[in-house]
């Protein structure tokens, strides 16, 4: 596992890592983490991957946006929604690609920009409104 100062919750990633001293990682980052590590082989595009690791943890697929350092960098996150870490609801988190299209990171929301957590809350809302809308 890895882990930044701005970020205590980073899993397991495809790429070598170290293990960290502070907080535990949900296990269900971790089965995503090692799903999605299979999966990028056979899914060349990372949102496809991201959606059949989640299939078996009942996760939800919200978004994918580029991120990285490098405007030239294969990085991309996805907002996704899974429960984890005991919750019986589902809650926001993200996975991120790095700039080298091969390292993968499961992460909690409060460790992330509060720029991607806002717009993906606000993604949130509005599906939920729209659900609501449906049903009546």
């Amino acid at each position: 596992m890895q882990t930044t100062p701005e970020n205590q919750a980073i899993v397991p990633s495809t790429a070598k890592g170290t293990p960290s001293a502070g907080k535990s990682t949900p296990v269900e980052f971790i089965e995503l983490g090692l799903g999605l590590e299979m999966l990028l082989e056979t899914h060349p595009v990372f949102a496809d991957a991201v959606k059949a690791a989640l299939m078996p943890l009942d996760g939800e697929f919200l978004f994918e946006l580029p991120h990285g350092d490098k405007p030239e960098g294969k990085g991309r996150v996805a907002a996704i929604r899974l429960a984890y870490a005991g919750a019986d609801e589902q809650r926001l988190a993200f996975v991120i690609l790095a700039d080298d299209g091969i390292e993968t990171s499961v992460e909690a929301a409060d460790g992330q920009p509060e720029h991607l957590t806002s717009f993906a809350e606000a993604f949130v809302d509005v599906l939920e409104r729209l659900e609501k809308a449906g049903a009546h």
